[in-house]
């Protein structure tokens, strides 16, 4: 088997996953823009958070926490923790500020039972009749909270991820089965592809959605076999369609893992590509 042929088609069909990868991302980012996810996320963990309508009705209309959502355009999608723990404990007497842990711990004891109560006496043990600490324990709880929610946020966006790789491989008729076949038939398509990506540098820190980098998507990805054609569809059959479904299946699954995950991948060929293979030992038997 020829080894090099090998890696140039893995190096292939990873640069395809890694271009595709920065499409969906794009699309990630622009759908959830659209359907504000980041905020929807917050405004629910807040809503489990202080669980007392009473009370998170205050502290939303306190100055420090509507302000930010007044410049979020009411939609904010993070809180600072320190201003959430002035908020809050600002929220628990409305009527007169609570200087002192004594007369947060009362005020906090005169709530029903509820997740925010138990948050704020639970904070108020370490803290010991320093004010300061008592918000800088406030604000550490919802810290905490929200790295937990930022794990219900991820897998809100790894099914976004999947469904639109899978929509983005239909569309495009990115068949990872064919894909493969095709580089390993044509030599010349095969090298100038990984040449091509060994060429191009991706800087994945800066890569974002402006056209210059769609316009480098675009014409990286020209000479794939990708699209859909009359000839490519016809006298299928069967097996043909199951291959054609299970190919576009396997580049939708790709993409959802990301383009960070196969830009580490795609370099790691790359450098296997310059270096070259190892070759055996003169003492080898």
């Amino acid at each position: 088997m020829n080894t090099n042929a090998v890696i140039d088609v893995g190096i292939g069909v990873l640069l395809m996953y890694l271009l595709l990868s920065l499409v969906c991302t794009m699309v990630n980012e622009l759908v959830s823009s659209i359907l504000a996810l980041r905020a929807k996320t917050l405004a629910s963990g807040l809503k489990s958070l202080i669980d007392n309508d009473r009370l998170l009705q205050e502290f939303q209309k306190h100055g420090v926490i509507a302000a930010q959502i007044a410049a979020a355009g009411g939609k904010p999608s993070y809180l600072a923790g320190s201003a959430v723990a002035t908020a809050l404990l600002d929220s628990l007497d409305p009527s007169k500020p609570l200087a002192l842990v004594s007369e947060a711990v009362s005020a906090a004891q005169q709530l029903p039972e509820s997740n925010v109560r138990d948050a704020i006496l639970t904070a108020a043990t370490t803290a010991g009749n320093d004010i300061d600490k008592l918000r800088a324990s406030i604000a550490i709880w919802f810290d905490d909270s929200m790295d937990r929610l930022s794990g219900v946020y991820k897998r809100y966006l790894h099914w976004l991820s999947l469904a639109v790789g899978i929509a983005l491989a239909i569309a495009l008729n990115a068949d990872t089965i064919s894909v493969a076949g095709t580089l390993w038939q044509d030599s010349d398509l095969r090298t100038s592809i990984a040449a091509a990506a060994t060429a191009t540098k991706f800087d994945m820190t800066t890569l974002s959605q402006s056209s210059q980098s769609l316009q480098q998507i675009e014409s990286t990805l020209r000479p794939f076999p990708l699209g859909w054609t009359s000839a490519a569809m016809r006298d299928i059959g069967f097996w043909g369609v199951l291959a054609k479904l299970l190919g576009l299946a396997m580049t939708g699954l790709a993409l959802s893992l990301g383009a960070p995950f196969w830009f580490d991948m795609l370099s790691r060929f790359v450098n296997l590509r310059a270096a070259g293979i190892k070759p055996d030992r003169a003492d080898a038997s």
